[in-house]
């Protein structure tokens, strides 16, 4: 698809390391490249083919913009084809349940989401409310998708994948609540934060499950 692909090849080899995605400056130093209008141009090419996403850091910090590895099938075969065994016929099926399988289901279903933005919106109802996306880290947390609405509210959207309904014990209540604040403390914002739950089959009711102000489900992304 591209010139001198060799480059390209090693952005999105870089981008898969690290699954939450890397900075310019992070980019630069994993793949020895040259800053400049030609690592500029491949990461343009990248994403206005859907390979790779940039995302900017709340506050519009262009150089804290993030840049992640999206492309579905690029993922898949980087982390289990491209050094699997050919000889190696249930591959797949003995993988099922391991750790990495239950790590790669978890980070499928963020990517899932964060390529139905529009439809999340729908579930909130915000649809006609202009809203910006935006992702966010520090070095406390680091938030995957932030809706930034022009009704004085923040949408800080967790994915949580789970076969069964989510349950939020005490540990994942501590740190979402850790994230909100660390979050509001850095972009200084006198928003409402609504923390928003994404997962497959709803929250299971316990005492912690009051904490987000809003839910969606699986089903609502293909609605």
């Amino acid at each position: 698809m591209f010139n001198k692909h060799e480059r390209h090849q090693a952005i999105i080899k870089a981008l898969a390391s690290k699954r939450k995605g890397l900075t310019r400056a992070e980019l630069i130093e994993q793949t020895s490249l040259t800053n400049g209008g030609g690592l500029s141009r491949i990461l343009k090419e990248l994403e206005e083919s859907s390979f790779i996403r940039r995302y900017r850091n709340y506050g519009n910090k262009k150089r804290d913009s993030l840049y992640q590895l999206v492309d579905l099938y690029s993922l898949f075969y980087l982390n289990f084809i491209k050094d699997s065994s050919p000889d190696d016929d249930n591959f797949w099926i003995n993988a099922i349940d391991s750790p990495v399988y239950r790590s790669w289901s978890g980070y499928s279903f963020e990517m899932l989401c964060l390529h139905h933005v529009q439809q999340m919106k729908a579930a909130l109802g915000i649809t006609g409310i202009q809203s910006s996306v935006y992702a966010w880290h520090s070095p406390e947390a680091q938030i995957d998708l932030l809706i930034d609405r022009k009704d004085q509210v923040i949408n800080l959207c967790e994915m949580k994948f789970s076969i069964h309904p989510f349950v939020i014990n005490k540990k994942i209540a501590e740190n979402l609540a850790n994230k909100i604040d660390a979050f509001r403390k850095d972009s200084k914002t006198k928003k409402a934060i609504f923390l928003t739950l994404i997962t497959t089959y709803s929250i299971s009711s316990n005492k912690y499950s009051y904490l987000p102000q809003n839910q969606i489900t699986l089903d609502e992304l293909f609605s």
